[in-house]
């Protein structure tokens, strides 16, 4: 079912943009990953995006873009920034293109879950 399944597998936050579907994860240390998937929450490869940015803006401090890039098995985007010390007082934009059309959405910074991510098979 069509957006029946908002579910992260990878211990981030799932938004979404129209029918496609981001699970945006932020780490505390500055490591950040968006994965793709669509309406059915079925994985897309990572190069569905040409281009994903993570813009962190924390208390005080000009705000700091990661540009990633996709990982070697081709799931994910990913990059690393500067570690992050008040998560509660940071905002994360993420931007990326997707068939041309670019799109961005600024969420409060929500540190991935410290479980590990969820199996696949």
């Amino acid at each position: 079912m069509a957006h029946g399944n908002h579910d992260p597998k990878y211990g981030g936050v799932v938004l979404m943009n129209g029918d496609l579907h981001f699970e945006v994860v932020l780490r505390l240390d500055g490591r950040h990953q968006v994965y793709f998937s669509d309406a059915i929450r079925e994985e897309l490869p990572a190069s569905i995006a040409s281009s994903v940015d993570v813009t962190v803006t924390r208390p005080g401090a000009a705000p700091e873009t990661v540009t990633l890039h996709i990982d070697e098995s081709g799931e994910s985007w990913t990059g690393r920034g500067r570690p992050v010390d008040d998560p509660a007082q940071t905002t994360a934009r993420i931007a990326y293109t997707v068939q041309a059309r670019p799109y961005w959405i600024d969420v409060p910074f929500m540190p991935a879950s410290s479980r590990p991510p969820r199996p696949s098979w």
